[in-house]
């Protein structure tokens, strides 16, 4: 993969993109570990041994 050379100003530029889409994904990812901890449980009837 050949990298593209910019100045510290495009990638600054680019980096704070990436930043915002990396929040995003941290916020939704968050949303939906709620909603899995909110889901019902379901009783155990049966004796376990572990």
């Amino acid at each position: 993969m050949q990298h593209q050379i910019v100045s510290r100003e495009q990638w600054l530029e680019a980096r704070t993109a990436l930043l915002e889409k990396e929040k995003a994904f941290t916020k939704a990812q968050e949303r939906m570990s709620a909603e899995k901890r909110a889901l019902p449980w379901v009783k155990i009837e049966k004796d376990y041994v572990f």
